[in-house]
């Protein structure tokens, strides 16, 4: 059992060096609840590193149509997530690994999701064209609150927290360089 495991994890590590993006930079938009804005995914090896900054522009929906004067929240977010890219055709890589999504409003709060991360991409035919779909699957959840008496930092773990992946989840165009 344990040669077979072993076995099966050094093949399908094998596949992630064949990559349907031949660039190893990509740069480029993503579309969200939670995680509306720009991102760069780059190519280290194997392995790709995105990092996307962003505004949650599903919960400014929301505020919009209160009777509250203030409209715009004075959050961001911030993802990133480091996964293996396996091609599933020529044009078509699956990319499974690890992310997280943080939200903060630049002062003494920083509240995050963190999880497993499973991607669709799918690049244009002789083009340097992507599109993508994010998925999302949160499992716990981490915060640091500066100068609260009550909480200051901590990781929470819940069974109900990969239901936080459909607004954290995202679709998405990427243009490599």
């Amino acid at each position: 059992m344990k040669r077979t495991t072993i076995l099966l994890l050094v093949l399908i590590l094998s596949l992630g060096t064949l990559s349907a993006r031949q660039n190893s930079v990509a740069v480029g938009a993503q579309f969200g609840f939670t995680t509306t804005g720009v991102l760069v995914d780059v190519g280290l090896g194997d392995l790709y590193l995105q990092a996307g900054v962003n505004y949650p522009l599903g919960l400014t929906y929301i505020a919009s149509t209160t009777d509250s004067a203030d409209k715009f929240f004075d959050i961001y977010t911030f993802n990133a997530d480091i996964s293996q890219a396996f091609a599933l055709s020529e044009n078509f890589d699956m990319k499974i690994g690890l992310g997280t999504t943080a939200f903060t409003n630049f002062g003494p709060v920083v509240l995050g999701l963190a999880g497993a991360v499973v991607k669709g991409e799918y690049w244009i035919p002789n083009k340097n064209t992507g599109v993508f779909v994010n998925l999302n699957i949160p499992i716990m959840a981490y915060g640091f609150i500066e100068d609260d008496d009550t909480f200051d930092g901590g990781v929470v773990f819940d069974p109900l927290f990969p239901l936080a992946g459909l607004f954290t989840s995202t679709v998405g165009v990427l243009y490599a360089f």
